[in-house]
């Protein structure tokens, strides 16, 4: 036994069948302790988790919830088309019924496309006498949009139609937005009978 005398036994590993010298072995238990005595001292609470609820007192504060994001318009059925026939006077009332918020380019529109009307001759023989009467529409100032001529609410285009006979066939050309966004111009056909 080199240097420790009788302190230094050889003690055989478990697995590997070396000898294994007496001081490697009490630093290995003396480790171990240590952790044992670390792990015994933690708190003995579950750890990573919310924990159970702890209650919070009132003061009777009420928070308005944040705002919901704004709907996409609905650009499908903002706008409605609804003609009518005077057989006395042969005066064709397209009415365009825009929904709240929802608003039409007037003429005199330089950005957006002004509303139009007209007729197809081709089907029943039908002619605009003169010229179509849409409103002047008012002035808006739409923001970042710019200020335009827009018409709102129910608005009636007009025209006299001569030389035909059946049904008044038709389209009313016309771009639907809002204050910020706009859908492309589109053509919404009519038909409406003179008897």
């Amino acid at each position: 036994m080199r240097g420790y005398g009788i302190l230094r036994p050889l003690v055989k590993d478990a697995i590997h069948p070396t000898e294994v010298p007496l001081m490697t072995l009490i630093r290995a238990v003396v480790a171990a302790t240590t952790c044992c005595v670390c792990l015994a001292a933690c708190p003995k609470e579950p750890q990573g988790g919310f924990g159970d609820g702890k209650p919070v007192k009132d003061d009777g504060t009420v928070i308005k919830p944040s705002a919901m994001p704004e709907a996409p318009p609905d650009f499908a059925n903002a706008l409605e088309v609804v003609p009518a026939f005077d057989k006395a006077s042969g005066k064709l009332t397209v009415t365009l019924k825009l929904k709240p918020g929802y608003h039409a380019y007037a003429p005199g529109e330089e950005v957006g496309k002004p509303v139009a009307l007209s007729v197809d001759e081709s089907k029943g023989g039908w002619k605009v006498e003169g010229a179509v009467t849409v409103p002047a529409g008012q002035k808006k100032d739409l923001g970042a949009l710019g200020t335009s001529m827009i018409l709102e609410g129910n608005v009636d285009l007009t025209a006299v139609v001569k030389g035909g006979s059946g049904d008044v066939e038709g389209k009313v050309d016309a771009q639907v937005c809002t204050d910020k966004a706009c859908d492309r111009p589109k053509s919404h056909p009519f038909k409406v009978p003179t008897a």
